[in-house]
């Protein structure tokens, strides 16, 4: 039976989304390291899988959250909105991760403190948060795998965090462009300076000014509201 779940339902903005049927095989094909087989079964029953489109808003700050998001495809970026009402890029969620920031909202019984948007066509398992509380009782590979999360994703928030600190914009904004086009598997972007700049910690005419610099090296070509990469960035590590 399709299961379907309202995107307002509390994780989320309204938007489109399609129906899907969510199978053991699709867990086991996209989800690769959920392995307990009873888990398994128990995600096919109780979850719901749904596509969002790309820059879709999935999850907002403040908001109750009723699912735990495990990304099958595609991609989001995470981000923080600080008291100065600036956005801080955290990390991206790729396929077979899940988001450590919502899990320990979901556990600590708190609602969101970060915000969601998929950054290409994405489809994600969702998993009410009763199961989650379920999982962590009785199912040694969830927590291996929430674990893993954690570990992940706090790499991810000190690299981004060290970045800051000490990395130069311009080797921030191409490590930041090469991760996108990898995710959305696609060199050309749909992005503007100033939502580069928003998650990037950068004023808009920084932005721009490394943009240009960028191009004139070779790396990218800019169009209204879209970039388009080159090899000389996409093999930059």
């Amino acid at each position: 039976m399709t299961k379907v779940w309202s995107v307002t339902n509390r994780f989320g903005n309204s938007g489109y989304i399609s129906k899907m049927i969510l199978t053991a095989p699709y867990i086991r094909k996209h989800l690769p390291t959920i392995r307990e087989d009873h888990l398994i079964d128990d995600i096919v029953q109780n979850g719901v899988l749904q596509s969002f489109p790309s820059g879709q808003t999935v999850l907002t700050d403040q908001q109750h959250i009723d699912y735990i998001p495990l990304i099958s495809r595609g991609g989001l970026k995470v981000v923080r909105h600080t008291e100065d009402h600036n956005n801080l890029f955290l990390y991206f969620l790729r396929p077979g991760e899940t988001c450590a920031m919502t899990l320990t909202s979901c556990l600590k019984r708190e609602t969101s403190k970060v915000r969601a948007k998929t950054i290409t066509e994405t489809e994600i398992v969702l998993l009410p948060v009763e199961r989650v509380y379920y999982y962590t009782r009785h199912f040694a590979g969830w927590n291996a795998f929430t674990l893993e999360s954690f570990r992940l994703k706090f790499d991810s928030i000190l690299t981004a965090f060290e970045g800051m600190a000490f990395a130069p914009l311009e080797e921030r904004t191409a490590a930041y462009l090469r991760d996108i086009a990898i995710i959305s598997g696609s060199e050309k972007l749909t992005i503007t300076h100033e939502a580069l700049a928003e998650d990037l910690g950068a004023s808009r005419v920084g932005m721009s000014r490394i943009l240009k610099r960028l191009e004139e090296a070779g790396a990218l070509r800019l169009g209204r509201g879209e970039i388009t990469l080159f090899s000389p960035l996409l093999k930059l590590k």
